[in-house]
């Protein structure tokens, strides 16, 4: 793990110890010990570290980090010209179809004259599908037509 190599360098270079660096970034020494060990890390746990060693988001430093890391996890090598070519036109047409369902979406709920407050509710259940499942098993239970339920309502209130 190249990133784990670069990632003790500039601890050492800063002449931090593992439990210094661990205090600063209010974590467990051990996690600090793990990242320089190569095992599996969130990229948000390194950069974290990182910043608390002083390197900024946009450092050089951090760069060569993310680039490191993003190989180890991916098993991709960024280095090399071809691989890197084919990386770039996957995540060109990730990129363009992720704007055309942006572009979608966005007709969509114009043409529907959905209010901020139903957006939102259909952002919070599209990010936690389990509540998808909740709503469908409560329409469920509802009887078949919304108009006869408005209907039935009306009758109890009488």
């Amino acid at each position: 793990m190249q990133y784990a190599a670069l990632f003790r360098r500039l601890r050492e270079d800063k002449g931090l110890t593992h439990e210094a660096l661990a205090r600063l970034g209010r974590c467990h020494r051990n996690t600090v010990i793990n990242v320089e060990a190569g095992k599996p890390v969130r990229f948000a746990t390194l950069a974290g570290l990182m910043t608390r060693m002083g390197y900024a988001t946009d450092s050089a430093e951090m760069t060569s980090m993310a680039l490191l890391w993003l190989e180890a996890v991916s098993g991709i090598n960024l280095a090399d010209p071809a691989t890197l070519g084919g990386a770039r036109q996957k995540a060109a047409v990730y990129t363009r179809s992720a704007r055309q369902a942006a572009v979608r979406l966005a007709e969509t709920v114009q043409r529907a004259g959905l209010t901020d407050r139903q957006i939102r509710l259909l952002d919070f259940a599209a990010r936690r599908p389990e509540m998808l499942k909740i709503l469908e098993s409560i329409r469920d239970l509802l009887p078949g037509d919304q108009t006869e339920t408005a209907h039935l309502k009306v009758a109890e209130d009488k």
